[in-house]
């Protein structure tokens, strides 16, 4: 009788196990097709008071306009590309690769340097996880330093580490999406050289307020 018990339990745990990575795709995808869209963004990173950069310090108070255009690659792939839109004019910025890896019930998230087009492009980093409700969280590891410590003209030109040590989180929300960031940032020898903490939020606005970027984009790929 207690093996029929244990049998049972087992059979049921399997079907939820199937039941919830079905539910994580669906879920999955549908966060990130929120993820698109036309979206004023600030970035903030707090470190040590002399490496912080926020918005507000370089007059970005209403952030920047960026459109982030959703590509299917297949069933369970999507590509994301971030462009960004200065009075008209469109600046590529980087793209991201979602796919959703059932195996593992989770989605792995390849973050790319430059856009998809950009034969420059290089692969920063990549993280799976799985979302939990409205939330995916992932520790990626080794990154590669940012621009903003790489030369950038609004940030720092780093040379006391080396790479990034990455914890990110994705929020999804009515009104958008946040992405907050735990960073340590290394020496090749693995020593911290400091903590940086992260919170960049896309507000979604009307998609018209970012229609260059969308004729841009047509237009590259013979649309």
């Amino acid at each position: 009788m207690r093996r029929i018990g244990v049998l049972v339990l087992g059979a049921a745990l399997v079907a939820s196990s199937a039941a919830w990575g079905a539910e994580d795709s669906e879920s999955g995808r549908r966060h990130i097709e929120h993820l698109a869209g036309c979206f004023e963004v600030t970035y903030r990173f707090a470190e040590d008071g002399v490496h912080d950069i926020f918005s507000e310090e370089y007059g970005l108070e209403e952030g920047l306009l960026e459109w982030l255009a959703l590509e299917t690659l297949s069933e369970t792939a999507y590509r994301l590309t971030h462009m960004s839109v200065l009075e008209n004019r469109v600046m590529p910025h980087f793209h991201e690769i979602w796919r959703y890896l059932p195996d593992e019930e989770g989605w792995q998230h390849e973050v790319w340097s430059r856009s998809a087009a950009n034969p420059a492009k290089e692969l920063r980093y990549t993280c799976s996880a799985s979302w939990v409700h409205n939330t995916w969280s992932c520790h990626a590891g080794k990154a590669e330093k940012p621009f903003r410590d790489s030369g950038a003209p609004f940030g720092f030109d780093r040379t006391d580490y080396d790479y990034l040590d990455r914890d990110n989180t994705l929020l999804v929300t009515p009104e958008g999406w946040i992405h907050a960031q735990h960073n340590l940032k290394k020496r090749e020898s693995g020593e911290v050289v400091a903590h940086e903490l992260g919170w960049i939020t896309y507000r979604r606005v009307d998609d018209q307020r970012c229609a260059s970027a969308h004729e841009w984009l047509q237009q590259q790929r013979g649309e």
